[in-house]
């Protein structure tokens, strides 16, 4: 005799999520914490966006919780290659800021949420739940900044800073390169060659007009993209 699938069990199924985050403590402290929700399942914890990549075609996982502030792929280019290898698969991105470009930037790759570290892990227990019904969720902070027109969210207020003519990979590349760190060590830490990384350091300072490395490191100061 045949049985009836139990619908209920399969719709009523923890919600799978992925964990990425660089630091250590902070990546098993949420995974630990969202652990005790009965209706969440952490599946996978990754340290950097290459990684979590990885994770996330291997688990297909509902949900996944990304810091915006990691080496190596950038954040925003890991949210839309997860959304066109694992369509399903929504992504909240985490951070300690609420810069208007990190938030400009996450609107562009059509990131499911943005929550704002200071929340309490209620909040980000919701965000969770939020996306993975299909909506969007973003922290009280950052809808201040945000309006909706035809259907769609955009920044009320859009940065027209020189830095929001930067792709995200030339932001990082600019971060790493106002640091100090050689152009060799910044290609490697985005894992790409020396002659793309050359391409993108004379793309970003075409666009800023700015030609020496005190320069930049000024500017990325200026724009608080590094600390002083």
């Amino acid at each position: 005799m045949s049985q009836i699938p139990d619908l209920k069990a399969a719709t009523d199924r923890p919600i799978s999520v992925v964990v990425v985050d660089d630091h250590g403590i902070v990546r098993d402290g949420v995974s630990g914490m969202l652990s005790r929700e009965k209706d969440i399942r952490v599946v996978a914890i990754a340290e950097n966006a290459d990684e979590a990549i990885t994770k996330v075609v291997e688990t297909k996982p509902d949900v996944v919780l990304m810091d915006i502030d990691m080496p190596g792929v950038s954040c925003f280019d890991a949210v839309q290659i997860i959304h066109s290898r694992v369509p399903n698969t929504k992504v909240i991105l985490v951070t300690a800021h609420e810069h208007d470009e990190y938030i400009e930037q996450a609107i562009r790759v059509k990131a499911n949420g943005y929550v704002i570290k200071s929340e309490s892990m209620t909040a980000l227990a919701e965000a969770i739940r939020d996306v993975a019904k299909g909506r969007t969720h973003f922290s009280p902070e950052v809808m201040d900044r945000l309006v909706v027109k035809g259907g769609r969210i955009e920044m009320e207020n859009p940065p027209k800073t020189r830095r929001s003519m930067l792709s995200p990979r030339e932001r990082e590349l600019l971060r790493i390169l106002a640091k100090g760190l050689s152009l060799k060590e910044a290609a490697s830490i985005l894992g790409i060659s020396y002659k793309t990384a050359d391409k993108q350091k004379a793309s970003l300072m075409a666009k800023l007009d700015i030609h020496n490395r005190v320069e930049l490191s000024r500017f990325a100061i200026r724009e608080g993209m590094i600390e002083p």
